[in-house]
């Protein structure tokens, strides 16, 4: 076996669009490159609609190769119906289909995990005892935190196993791998034991750079005139976004005396757009795209003239959307409708790239977007101090030699 094999275990991978996936892509052919013996484990992609994509068929299981990077995708349950059982059984059968997986595949070294759907916590801590191997969690929301929070899950038996499942996960691996201070602050509270790494997201800011005339094919498609400025939400429109304070800016925008129409364009799929859209019936300013191919994804960070992400009051401590990384790789100004004191609301005033407007206030979130459009030339000074402070800390090269640094150092026992 190499010394430095290393499984990844993601239930979302490339070509579904899931920032983390693309990271894991990324990530995985940085070490194989590297020489470092690199498997992902993964489920057929079906993210977000609940239909598996074409030209995949759903199977017991299925071996890609991804250059020097093996990929294994496993059954999983999905549906179309994108009730909150379908979604449960969705995550349980990716749980059940990876133990069995796991509990019999050649071992690996290393097995580094995103701790989501969470029940991973209790099976992955299981097989790494039973067969011996070293075990990473990556830590990208804190599970059940913010789902209790929403009402999602009311259930006191449920939550107490989840909680449960959080603190045996923290306990007992070997190392975890967080986005942020605060999500090292919550882990640390709740039982880790291992070596916790505060790691980041990151960007490949040579795919996404400022090009404004790429841009333009996302505004035809949206059938926004020419020359008119485009407020940006792009990415998953979650319950946690709190982005109906999207549609009521955008109907006080109409409201106002301004000659100017501001347009508000949400490139995304989640399960409140279906809200949203009802919402936005009446709004002519309001622009609805699916997720875009990958290769669009300049297209999409150049179509705005502001770019935008809300999280609801209070929730910043439990999500921080990578949305915002995208925005600063195309140099374009943020307006962060986040609590002031939230991971999100912290890196977009540590950036300087943008403004944080009060969260769930749509009359802050109006004036931010218009300060922004009266003064052009500061908002593009404030994108591009967004695109000079992603090159300093949060370049793929950078985040994935942490990533590598800290793999090494949990195989040979040592505590970073």
């Amino acid at each position: 076996m190499n010394s430095r094999s290393v499984l990844f275990l993601s239930q979302w991978f490339p070509p579904e669009h899931a920032p983390m996936g693309y990271m894991l892509k990324e990530l995985a052919e940085n070490l194989a490159a590297q020489g470092w013996d690199v498997e992902v484990v993964t489920g057929f992609p079906n993210h977000p609609s609940g239909k598996v994509q074409a030209p995949y068929i759903k199977q017991r299981i299925l071996r890609e190769t991804l250059g020097p990077v093996r990929v294994t995708r496993l059954w999983l349950y999905t549906s179309e119906t994108r009730s909150f059982l379908s979604r449960a059984l969705n995550f349980l059968s990716f749980v059940a289909s990876s133990f069995l997986y796991l509990l019999t595949c050649k071992k690996p070294g290393l097995v580094f995990a995103v701790l989501q759907p969470l029940p991973l916590g209790a099976t992955l801590t299981l097989l790494a005892k039973l067969r011996g191997f070293k075990l990473i969690f990556n830590v990208q929301d804190l599970h059940p935190d913010v789902l209790v929070d929403l009402g999602l899950i009311k259930s006191k038996p449920v939550i107490n196993a989840l909680k449960w499942i959080e603190r045996t996960a923290y306990r007992r691996a070997d190392g975890l791998a967080v986005i942020c201070q605060g999500f090292k602050n919550h882990v640390a509270q709740h039982g880790a034991q291992g070596a916790i790494e505060i790691i980041p997201n990151w960007i490949d800011i040579d795919e996404i750079k400022p090009q404004p005339e790429k841009g333009q094919l996302i505004r035809d498609m949206a059938n926004i005139p020419a020359g008119a400025p485009v407020v940006l939400y792009a990415g998953t429109i979650g319950h946690v976004s709190g982005a109906q304070v999207v549609m009521q800016a955008a109907k006080l925008a109409l409201e106002s005396d301004s000659s100017t129409t501001i347009h508000w364009l949400l490139v995304g799929e989640g399960p409140l757009l279906p809200t949203l859209q009802i919402l936005a019936q009446s709004l002519p300013n309001v622009h609805f795209l699916p997720f875009q191919p990958r290769e669009l994804l300049p297209a999409v960070q150049n179509c705005a003239t502001i770019s935008m992400v809300s999280l609801l009051p209070g929730k910043g401590t439990f999500s921080v959307p990578s949305k915002v990384l995208g925005y600063m790789a195309a140099a374009k100004p943020v307006v962060a409708s986040v609590d002031a004191n939230s991971e999100t609301g912290i890196l977009v005033q540590q950036a300087s790239c943008g403004l944080v407007a009060q969260p769930g206030n749509p009359q802050a979130l109006l004036q931010a977007v218009q300060q922004l459009l009266a003064k052009p030339q500061n908002a593009a000074d404030l994108g591009a101090k967004g695109r000079q402070f992603l090159e300093q800390r949060y370049s793929r090269t950078q985040v994935c030699a942490q990533y590598a640094e800290f793999f090494q150092q949990t195989l040979q026992g040592h505590k970073p």
